[in-house]
């Protein structure tokens, strides 16, 4: 949408681009997008049928047309302008344009003579690329490729604020520790070459460096370095001279820093789990004050030349409010709503959320952690021991599962009076990086503790009992839920794995994900390959069960992230060992696939839908969950 000035309503504002118009069957979205910095054009790139594989299109805002340069086949692919919106850095694949004859060309290769054909090839080297707009995709010059000792690796990059630099974040795989490189771009449109030399800022891979910005020769990161925590600092591009600008709190994460009105940081902290906002001076670190905002998940916009910040916030019973605030009214301006979206059919007043946190010894009995869970019910639940639970999980990549507004979970609460709990077990980032490494490599079993000792609490607290506890996960958290059902299945009645990885022997060896090898371990070096061995759930099954739980497995035919194999592999295994036993314990074995679908994202309302009341409607039969009106 376009507004023309922030004193309108948002009722007012005019379509930009509008993705429902890309597609019949609405499976075309917009994966990311930019804008030049003369505010010109906008940069789009766009998926078909929820494959990761994307094609980049331009558009002339005044006009709303369409440019003539078209790139197909990108993927993972930051849209980075250069400062004088001449041209845009982007990342593809060595070879994902191998059977591409022009530009124009369908960047779809989910479909052959009518039939789905799921992609699996492994996509090994990522190569990024400047492209200067008004020229052919022949004539786009490469200026990084990860071969030789970049193998594996992966760059993300963008552009100094002041346009003279190109920062690379180098990282392998999908670890978080990173390389940072610079690429001076004074005059690039004009003389940039293949395969340029960087400036290696850092060259070694011990800490997480994030950029933030930049001032002249300063170069503004967000650091685990020295600062288990994060800390702020800066770092002089010519003498490598690092200062510190904000130092590490020692009891909540430093999660993200936005410049905003030319010289203030707003920051994001994480405290068990939640978000607090400040504003900071950005010269001398000081923090200037607390933005007043309710508990929940807050994300920020804000620009370094504007005084303007918005702040989004949600959580399990507040669907999205954002909020305005100008800096230049005062730094102690108040936020004020910008803009509320409307919730109706529920009444979220008798509805509560609770915070508790639940003692897991893991692989170390001698040292337990608390794990944090949040409960979200009806005021006047009843601890009777026999409430239909839900558990939501993810647990891995260093990713939060921070409280989010659900539908579908509501409708359970209210509907089905059933308890939707979010366990933040081991392996993601709620704690910082110690947080994540506690649950990843050999110690990823920490993870699937922490799950079990979060149900174990639920039922020891009666809140539930096992024939009526849930466990849900996505990707890595399909792996999770799947890896706990083999180890205690005496724990939990349902099931539902969503786009899981399943197979942990030969995960590597599909489309990316060699790039988790790094989280998981490389199943094809001896040592690392025995931290899989025992948790893969693929392969550990177990023989002869007195109970199993019931599945409900989710995936896309299109799905080039975890392809769909990891699913129908396991839906077999588990058939051939264990189908006698379901059958006997009327625990229903069932694979959803969606057509059309990929990993995820940008899926169409009415898919979401349908995969929301299928998943709601087996959670209910199997916990024997009934409705309310």
């Amino acid at each position: 949408y376009e507004l023309d000035s922030l004193k309108k309503s948002t009722d007012e504002s005019q379509i930009l681009l509008d993705p429902n118009t890309f597609s019949k069957d609405g499976t075309v979205a917009i994966q990311s997008l930019n804008f030049s910095y003369d505010g010109k054009t906008l940069c789009y790139s766009v998926s078909d049928a929820g494959s990761d594989w994307s094609t980049i299109y331009f558009m002339d805002i005044a006009s709303r047309k369409k440019l003539d340069d078209v790139i197909t086949r990108t993927k993972f692919s930051s849209l980075r302008w250069t400062t004088d919106s001449r041209g845009i850095f982007y990342a593809t694949y060595a070879g994902a344009n191998d059977n591409i004859t022009s530009d124009n060309d369908s960047a779809n290769k989910g479909e052959k003579n009518g039939e789905t054909v799921i992609e699996v090839t492994r996509t090994d080297i990522q190569e990024v690329y400047f492209h200067r707009i008004g020229t052919p995709r022949s004539s786009d010059i490469c200026i990084a490729r990860c071969v030789d000792d970049l193998n594996e690796h992966f760059f993300s990059v963008e552009t100094s604020d002041d346009g003279q630099y190109l920062i690379a974040d180098v990282t392998k795989g999908t670890l978080r520790e990173s390389k940072v490189w610079i690429l001076p771009l004074l005059n690039l449109s004009d003389s940039i070459v293949e395969q340029p030399n960087w400036l290696k800022l850092i060259d070694n891979m011990d800490f997480i460096y994030d950029f933030v910005t930049s001032q002249g020769d300063l170069l503004y990161f967000r650091t685990t370095a020295q600062a288990q925590n994060f800390r702020l600092i800066s770092m002089n591009i010519k003498t490598k001279e690092i200062k510190e600008i904000i130092s590490e709190d020692k009891n909540n994460i430093l999660e993200d820093v936005t410049r905003v009105y030319e010289k203030y940081f707003v920051v994001r902290y994480l405290a068990d789990v939640k978000s607090i906002l400040y504003l900071y001076d950005m010269e001398s670190g000081k923090q200037l004050r607390k933005f007043d905002l309710p508990i929940g998940t807050i994300s920020v916009w804000g620009d370094q030349h504007e005084s303007e910040i918005f702040v989004r916030l949600e959580s399990f019973l507040s669907p999205t409010i954002i909020y305005i605030c100008n800096l230049a009214d005062s730094l102690d301006a108040p936020l004020t709503l910008f803009k509320q979206i409307e919730f109706q059919g529920i009444d979220l007043n008798e509805l509560i959320t609770e915070q508790v946190f639940v003692d897991s010894d893991g692989l170390d009995p001698s040292n337990p952690v608390k794990v944090p869970m949040f409960l979200v019910h009806r005021k006047n639940l009843q601890k009777t021991g026999d409430n239909p639970t839900h558990i939501y999980v993810y647990g891995g990549f260093s990713h939060a599962m921070k409280p989010f507004f659900s539908i579908g979970a509501l409708l359970w609460i209210y509907h089905f009076h059933g308890i939707f709990a979010v366990a933040n077990v081991r392996g993601g980032a709620e704690y910082g990086e110690a947080w994540h490494r506690d649950g990843y490599k050999s110690k990823k079993i920490n993870t699937y503790y922490d799950l079990n000792a979060c149900a174990e609490w639920l039922i020891s607290e009666k809140y539930t009992q096992p024939n009526k506890v849930s466990i849900a996960g996505g990707s890595n958290g399909g792996l999770t839920v799947a890896a706990c059902a083999n180890m205690r299945s005496d724990l939990f009645a349902n099931v539902i794995i969503q786009v899981g990885v399943l197979d942990l022997y030969r995960y590597h060896k599909f489309t990316i994900g060699y790039y988790w090898c790094g989280e998981f371990g490389n199943p094809d070096i001896p040592e690392e390959f025995e931290w899989v061995k025992s948790i893969s759930p693929l392969h550990n099954i177990p023989k002869d069960p007195k109970t199993y739980p019931a599945i409900l497995m989710t995936t896309g035919d299109h799905d080039d992230r975890v392809v769909p194999a990891h699913s129908f592999k396991y839906a077999a295994q588990l058939q051939y060992q264990l189908g006698e036993t379901m059958n006997r314990l009327g625990r229903p074995l069932i694979v959803r696939i969606d057509v059309r679908a990929g990993h995820g994202a940008g899926k169409p309302t009415i898919k979401r839908i349908e995969e929301i009341a299928d998943t709601y409607s087996f959670i209910s039969y199997a916990l024997g969950a009934q409705w309310h009106d």
